[in-house]
């Protein structure tokens, strides 16, 4: 083709303000555009599926985390109360039941009463689902049944070595206490949950 020709081709208007027309420079299609590509919507599907898998992880909470979160509660709880023993010179005591444990301090009767007006040492509930499935406290008798074992928390740092256990169906975590005041959290390998 020619350019001459070319030239004299009409020219896409666009209507302006006053009924008259200005060229554009798109050529003029005529049904125009009125939908989304079939690759539009699929790329727009894709992030939906992508985004609600991810919330759907997150919102699925690990069956881990809340025994473990527990384990590590009452480790801190120990630690916080040893050195209060300690700082005090007084003796304290963790009474522990199946669904969750509190706080004793020797008082001048010497019988042990719960703590009180003590934020972080107050008694702990466990959440529903988490139980404690058995205490070992080295040095008291398993034959009474009838007591709420007692760990003993001296103010020379030292404790009886004592084992946790918090359950959640097959999930299992220990908390243990060492002669030295040491104390641990540890996940239950498969082999020592029989």
């Amino acid at each position: 083709m020619n350019l001459h020709v070319l030239s004299k081709l009409p020219l896409p208007l666009r209507e302006g303000a006053g009924g008259r027309g200005k060229y554009t420079g798109i050529p003029h299609q005529a049904g125009g555009s009125k939908g989304f590509t079939l690759i539009e919507v699929a790329v727009v599907m894709l992030v939906i599926v992508i985004v609600l898998g991810i919330v759907s992880v997150n919102l699925e909470p690990d069956r881990e985390t809340p025994v473990r979160d527990e384990a590590r509660r009452l480790v801190l709880l120990l630690q916080t109360a040893q050195q209060e023993s300690i700082l005090q010179g007084k003796i304290l005591a963790v009474a522990i039941e199946p669904q969750g444990y509190y706080f004793l301090m020797l008082n001048d009767d010497n019988e042990f009463k719960p703590v009180a007006g003590d934020e972080v040492l107050r008694a702990r509930p466990l959440p529903s689902g988490i139980v404690i499935s058995r205490v070992d406290v080295e040095g008291v008798p398993e034959d009474d049944e009838t007591k709420i074992p007692r760990l003993i928390l001296l103010p020379t740092g030292e404790l009886s070595p004592f084992t946790v256990i918090f359950s959640r169906g097959d999930v299992r975590w220990r908390v243990e206490g060492t002669l030295t005041g040491e104390i641990t959290a540890q996940t239950v390998a498969s082999a020592e949950k029989v």
